[in-house]
């Protein structure tokens, strides 16, 4: 069993570090790289990044909610509701849970969607002007998603502590 609890936890940080350090890159290298480029070549590169990154960085995080859930109930001390609300390390548990909810449906509703928006704006120096608000956008998006990360990161140092 003890095997098992290796690799969900492995699976849990591993998969993490690819969200977190996703939104990051995306936030501080990728946007900025794109805002530099000439305005004929963004919107295809938006397109590509747009679609990949929802192919990729949508299941990863789902699963980083499942190894998390698997870690704190099935291998973890979350095994009862007075556990979960009656303990510090429980309700840690319980606000980083639902930190990581909340971060998921942000990234899958309010992200995604305005980075669609770039799919369907025509390269031409008349729309520029909408898609670089609509790049803007997603990139401030993005950057509120990080107080998320916030949330789940400490949850997740104060865990590690017993709170």
């Amino acid at each position: 069993m003890e095997w098992a609890i290796i690799v969900v936890q492995w699976l849990h940080v591993f998969l993490g570090i690819f969200w977190f350090g996703g939104t990051l890159y995306l936030n501080f290298v990728v946007i900025p790289s794109v805002l530099g480029l000439p305005a004929e070549q963004q919107p295809a590169i938006s397109k590509r990044l747009s679609e990949l990154g929802r192919r990729v960085m949508i299941p990863v995080a789902a699963l980083v909610i499942l190894m998390g859930l698997l870690r704190g109930i099935v291998f973890g001390p979350v095994q009862s509701f007075s556990f979960l609300f009656g303990t510090a390390y429980g309700i840690t548990f319980l606000i980083g849970f639902l930190a990581a909810v909340a971060t998921f449906f942000w990234g899958l509703l309010v992200i995604s969607r305005e980075a669609k928006k770039l799919e369907t704006l025509p390269a031409n120096a008349k729309e520029q002007t909408a898609y670089d608000a609509t790049l803007n956008r997603v990139k401030i998006f993005a950057l509120l998603e990080l107080l998320g990360f916030f949330v789940i990161f400490t949850c997740m140092i104060l865990m590690r502590f017993g709170y």
